[in-house]
């Protein structure tokens, strides 16, 4: 049998007579019989007309150089074929995406196939480092099941893709896989630390200082080199994200603060409550009259958004729901205090709570700072390379890596962390930090955008990418496809009808 996996008998016990069998999980598991039946490994060259084994090889559809295999010059063959499962929660899969850069050095030309949930597959599909996006359900499992992979790993610690893990055929395993007991055990020395930490708060809470992403590599036995995860570059999104902004508000080449409300509902006051990102963006707003700001959230957090923008209309006079002033909204009419009400109110702006994963990522992309919980979000400005400012309470702050770029709001309580689903304890974390103190940190990162801003806009403005040219304006083919409202947003001529 390929991987010299011995068979388990079905018709006595492995050891011999007498001798009273003691349970490893690294042993037990490389004994484990594999659920399905496996296929020899495709041979090295070309058989007849088709090379299964070459990475322009497709079956169902002719290749990139349509012909038959036999005798092509573009045969490339894989020289390591990996699979990674990761089917946790979309920031944990964004962030396991730093394992890619040491596996591509290690294995070059390596054919990388990546398993994740649906939300997973939307956020990462078109990464350059990954050759097959995969979503996880039945197919896909029969699938895998009657493929050969050189390496399978899986970083999750839950039994359903252990199970994954256990049920394809690989040479060699690592990460987290399941025993024979059905619960989740380490399948390789190097594992072990990354393990053990989900089953000790005392290691977890207060002995470990490794970051995420140095503990994941390490748990592969890769070198940990600080490199940032990235997210896959998708040019036709950003312009769609920055088209649809511009309707509501926002304006290419300001300086614009991200302020994520949500957080997901596992674990308790993962991010401030509306009362309290209402004083931040007060202060904020009294600070620096040159400042956007985009409110960003799910469709779970339409409600948290609706909230601040209603409490900021009270505070500064003014209709935000759609980021811009109500005519006949009390105190809009005149000018001086009025004006100055009016001017914050339209710097708040409503990014929209209805976007895919990868058209969120693509929002996140407009904004210089990012003010948010540890969430999804946070790992999406982390990849995109923003300047973060991360509130923790509840979650260890340890395992977050910036790299960087940003700043980590620590609550520093007693009770903390607790990765508790309900607070018992009147809500510490928030008050341990109070907006004043969020409000410094995130103008830190303003005055770092600010020093760099030429950059910055550079960025935003390169050809074919997102739309915006150097100095913060549209290209011509961005602005032929805005809308009236939106080409007022950017003071451009608005064509009448007639």
């Amino acid at each position: 049998m390929p991987g010299n996996i011995p068979p388990i008998s079905h018709s006595g016990p492995l050891t011999k007579p007498g001798h009273k069998p003691t349970f490893s999980p690294l042993t037990a598991l490389s004994s484990l019989r594999l659920a399905f039946p496996r296929r020899e490994i495709p041979p090295a060259t070309p058989v007849a007309a088709i090379a299964p084994d070459c990475r322009h090889y497709r079956g169902d559809k002719p290749c990139l150089h349509n012909r038959l295999c036999q005798g092509c010059g573009h045969y490339d063959p894989f020289a390591h074929r990996l699979c990674i499962i990761k089917l946790g929660a979309l920031g944990d899969v964004i962030r396991t995406l730093c394992i890619l850069p040491e596996l591509r050095r290690r294995y070059a030309e390596a054919h990388i196939t990546w398993v994740s949930l649906p939300s997973g597959c939307r956020m990462i599909q078109g990464h350059p480092l990954i050759d097959r996006v995969l979503g996880f359900d039945a197919l896909t499992a029969m699938m895998l099941s009657q493929e050969s992979f050189d390496t399978v790993i899986c970083l999750d610690k839950e039994p359903a893709p252990c199970a994954l893990a256990m049920s394809l055929f690989a040479k060699r395993k690592l990460g987290v896989g399941l025993s024979p007991q059905g619960t989740p055990v380490p399948l390789n020395p190097e594992a072990e630390g990354y393990f053990h930490l989900g089953l000790s708060d005392e290691l977890k809470f207060r002995v470990n200082e490794r970051g995420y992403p140095q503990l994941a590599c390490e748990a592969l036995g890769l070198t940990w080199r600080g490199e940032r995860y990235t997210l896959p570059a998708n040019a036709a999104l950003r312009d769609r994200a920055r088209l649809q902004l511009a309707g509501r508000g926002w304006r290419p080449g300001v300086l614009t603060l991200g302020v994520n409300v949500g957080a997901g509902d596992v674990f308790a006051n993962k991010m401030w409550p509306v009362s309290r990102i209402v004083d931040v963006l007060r202060l904020v707003l009294e600070r620096d009259a040159s400042l956007q700001v985009l409110l960003l959230g799910g469709p779970r957090e339409r409600g948290i958004v609706d909230g601040i923008l209603g409490e900021m209309s009270q505070c500064l006079g003014g209709d935000l729901s759609r980021g811009t002033p109500s005519r006949g909204a009390a105190g809009l009419s005149g000018g001086g205090t009025d004006a100055v009400s009016r001017g914050k109110v339209e710097r708040v702006i409503d990014a929209g709570c209805e976007h895919e994963e990868a058209m969120f990522a693509a929002v996140v992309d407009a904004c210089d700072v990012l003010f948010t919980g540890d969430t999804m979000a946070m790992h999406v400005g982390v990849a995109l390379g923003k300047q973060v400012v991360a509130f923790l309470g509840p979650t260890c702050e340890q395992e977050i890596d910036l790299f960087g770029r940003g700043e980590k709001l620590v609550a520093k309580v007693a009770c903390g962390p607790c990765y508790k689903r309900q607070c018992d304890r009147r809500d510490a974390c928030i008050e341990a930090i109070a907006p004043a103190e969020a409000v410094e940190a995130i103008f830190r990162s303003v005055a770092i955008c600010r020093t760099g801003l030429t950059d910055v806009q550079t960025q935003r403005g390169a050809v074919g990418m997102c739309g915006v040219d150097p100095t913060g304006g549209l290209t011509p083919a961005a602005k032929q496809s805005l809308t009236p409202a939106a080409k007022r947003e950017f003071s451009l001529p608005v064509r009448r009808a007639g």
